[in-house]
């Protein structure tokens, strides 16, 4: 652990957490779950060692299906951590959910290919039709 580099918590504050470690990536999802977990078009989040996120207040609540677990509040609903079996070394974070989102930036643009059709995107941010796991990225480059 390299100190303290972020903390979050859900809409409730009955869940509270820090981030010990650098990020591995960040960015945009576009995928269907992502959208059907949170309710919105796009999502973004922060990827980082699974060993780097320490809940200080309370656990989220645990939804698994299709080799994917996401993690959200029980009480305010707000969804917080997505971990899936084909990467486990790593948890991904909603960035919306830290306390300061200002210090983290989105890199890229993920399952580019279930865009919703009339959200429109303007940046120049690397564009992968799918997860970019198994097509050699190196986010460290973003």
């Amino acid at each position: 652990m390299s100190g303290i580099i972020a903390s979050g918590r859900c809409l409730c504050r009955n869940i509270q957490y820090q981030i010990e470690g650098e990020p591995v990536w960040t960015g945009y999802c576009h995928c269907e779950s992502c959208r059907r977990m949170t309710g919105s078009v796009v999502t973004n989040w922060l990827g980082i060692k699974d060993t780097d996120l320490v809940f200080t207040k309370g656990r989220p609540a645990k939804f698994k299906d299709a080799g994917v677990t996401r993690g959200f509040c029980s009480r305010c609903g707000s969804s917080l951590t997505y971990e899936a079996t084909s990467f486990p070394e790593y948890i991904q974070v909603h960035i919306g959910t830290l306390d300061n989102p200002n210090t983290i930036t989105p890199r890229a643009h993920v399952h580019f290919a279930e865009k919703v059709e009339w959200f429109d995107v303007n940046d120049r941010l690397p564009r992968f039709e799918g997860s970019a796991v198994g097509e050699g990225v190196d986010w460290k480059k973003f």
